[in-house]
């Protein structure tokens, strides 16, 4: 290993998780946000998981951010989310997809149109 370079971990990143692979049927997105319910954890859970609900404590944080601060890949961060939002550790927010977006807009105007407001605005002002 030459300097300057981070050590790899000796155990699979899996195996943080206590399980080995993601479970069917995701609910989790990477950009699920994620807060802490104050449920104490079970015996069962791995350091990774204390960590996790450590990270979450007083705040919220997605699942991309939680993987990034443990340096984890993502896919591990998410299996992590999903068995504590299950066991009721966490919280889940899902993000906002884009078709929602696009039905809130659905009864606003136009850009066009407002920019010809602006410019009847502006020409009254003159």
């Amino acid at each position: 290993m030459s300097r300057g370079q981070e050590r790899r971990r000796l155990l699979p990143a899996y195996l943080a998780t206590g399980t080995g692979g993601a479970t069917a049927g995701s609910t989790i997105d990477t950009l699920t946000a994620l807060r802490a319910t104050g449920l104490p954890l079970a015996p069962y859970h791995t350091a990774v998981h204390q960590r996790v609900v450590e990270l979450l404590d007083g705040g919220s944080l997605t699942v991309m951010e939680i993987a990034g601060y443990l340096g984890l890949p993502v896919s591990v961060g998410i299996v992590v989310a999903e068995q504590l939002v299950s066991d009721g550790q966490l919280k889940g927010s899902v993000p906002v997809s884009d078709a929602a977006t696009v039905a809130a807009q659905a009864d606003r105007p136009s850009k066009e149109v407002m920019e010809e407001v602006l410019s009847g605005l502006r020409a009254l002002l003159v």
